[in-house]
């Protein structure tokens, strides 16, 4: 009960009191004075106690012990409605707007975040008022963030700021400006913007009020000109440096982790712009592991020169020089690679060594008919033998052949067809005889012998030919 009505009824109970005392109260006045009480009593109920019928409000402190709750709250931060706050002090709602600034001394968010723009490392705030004072200049008040919160721009910046129109299109304007002076003391910025034609969009807006901006640069001051962002819709990390206007040149760019850049400097090259790609103008690294496409290692080549009976050839990773390596080594005038982990030491490398592999001379094979008495004979004295030899580089190879068949070619094709039979088991040389030479030896002059060779590399044949030519001497 207020004090004011505690005073009101001992007044009247006091007149009563005198009333009665001298006999002049009547009915009626005690009527009414108690019809008086009644209603104050219930304008005294109606302050003290908070209403459930009707909106209320009380001008004092409220203070609820066991906490509050609005709609039907459930706590959960998944499947949770209403809000609710709880003896504690400890708060749950769906949605919070703040329209100045919100001061947090830890702040815990869900794991999962995501920027839908750009997320700039720079110097930066927000316009809290803009005042134009001639055209094209504008002095703008920079907002504290707290009390002792002073603008870290500086003379010569150059600024950019965007802001939303909040319309149903999303559409949005950045504004370009250089700083012409600050006044710290006050948090302002006196600006000039830059004209359409020296901005990205073509077109330049003047600032408005709201909106958050940051340095990208700086006209004069080579400390200033750099930054760098995060960028979602350009899909990159960049860096830039040496930033003196808003429209970049192909100098600016010093690093970038994402999507590549269209720059003239990668024409040429066999760049997909849809992939991610490093570029950066130098890199310090200790492992470089390079791998294809499909995640394959890429072997760098290692050229050891002349091959050594003890050396040790891999392919593989190395822990020596933390990559994979493939050795190369020079052997018999043929360049060969290792092709397994380890090649057996002291076993040279061979065309059918499937440890290695001959990159440089691979078609150096050459085979050659030798004769034991020339290839000139006269008649009715071609006594000789023929053989072959089969080099690879340097390498003789002739004990390597899997297959050799000789054959004569002369004008005479049903004799070539039939010494061809009689001469089908000869291997590694040949008897020539009076009695080998076609019937028009005489007339002809000259005969050829043809010896075809096959060597298997693996799974695979290969076969060399040569001729070797008698020629009658008269």
């Amino acid at each position: 009960m207020a004090d004011n009505l505690q005073d009101i009824i001992d007044s009247l109970i006091d007149h009563i009191d005198k009333a009665i005392a001298k006999g002049s109260v009547t009915n009626q006045q005690v009527a009414a004075v108690l019809d008086f009480l009644n209603e104050r009593l219930k304008k005294a109920d109606g302050d003290k106690y908070i209403r459930k019928d009707q909106p209320d409000y009380t001008n004092y402190i409220l203070q609820l012990f066991d906490g509050l709750e609005i709609g039907k709250f459930f706590p959960s931060m998944t499947t949770g409605t209403g809000a609710g706050i709880d003896n504690k002090g400890n708060a749950e709602v769906e949605s919070m707007k703040v329209r100045s600034f919100m001061m947090i001394m830890e702040l815990i968010i869900n794991r999962l975040s995501s920027v839908d723009s750009e997320f700039v490392f720079s110097e930066s705030g927000t316009i809290d008022k803009v005042e134009e004072i001639e055209a094209n200049t504008y002095l703008l008040t920079i907002r504290k963030r707290w009390d002792f919160d002073f603008t870290a721009f500086a003379l010569h910046d150059v600024v950019y700021g965007s802001i939303n129109t909040l319309l149903s299109d999303d559409s949005f304007f950045t504004s370009w400006f250089r700083v012409l002076s600050v006044d710290v003391s006050a948090n302002q910025l006196t600006v000039a913007t830059y004209p359409d034609d020296e901005v990205p969009a073509g077109k330049n807006f003047a600032p408005t009020n709201g909106m958050n901006i940051c340095r990208r640069g700086n006209a004069i001051n080579e400390d200033r000109q750099s930054c760098w962002y995060i960028s979602s819709y350009e899909g990159c990390i960049m860096y830039l440096e040496g930033v003196t206007k808003p429209i970049l040149e192909e100098s600016n760019y010093y690093l970038s982790l994402g999507k590549p850049k269209h720059l003239e400097l990668f024409n040429g090259l066999p760049i997909n712009y849809k992939h991610p790609y490093l570029f950066a103008r130098g890199a310090i690294i200790q492992d470089l592991i390079r791998i294809d496409f499909q995640g394959n290692p890429i072997y760098e080549i290692v050229d050891l020169g002349i091959w050594e009976p003890r050396g040790i050839y891999i392919r593989g990773y190395s822990e020596e020089q933390n990559k994979y390596i493939q050795h190369q080594i020079w052997y018999k005038s043929c360049c060969w690679r290792c092709v397994s982990d380890a090649a057996t030491v002291g076993l040279p490398p061979r065309w059918n060594n499937t440890q290695w592999v001959c990159i440089v001379g691979d078609s150096n094979f050459k085979l050659e008919i030798t004769s034991t008495k020339g290839r000139f004979f006269r008649f009715g004295q071609e006594y000789t033998q023929l053989g072959f030899i089969l080099t690879h580089g340097d390498m003789d190879i002739s004990v390597d052949a899997s297959q050799v068949e000789w054959t004569r070619e002369s004008d005479l094709l049903e004799e070539d067809l039939l010494w061809n039979i009689e001469h089908a088991e000869n291997a590694n040389t040949v008897d020539i005889t009076p009695l080998d030479m076609p019937t028009n030896w005489y007339e002809a002059k000259k005969v050829v012998f043809r010896c075809k060779i096959s060597i298997r590399d693996g799974e695979e044949l290969k076969s060399f030919s040569t001729e070797f030519k008698i020629n009658n001497k008269l």
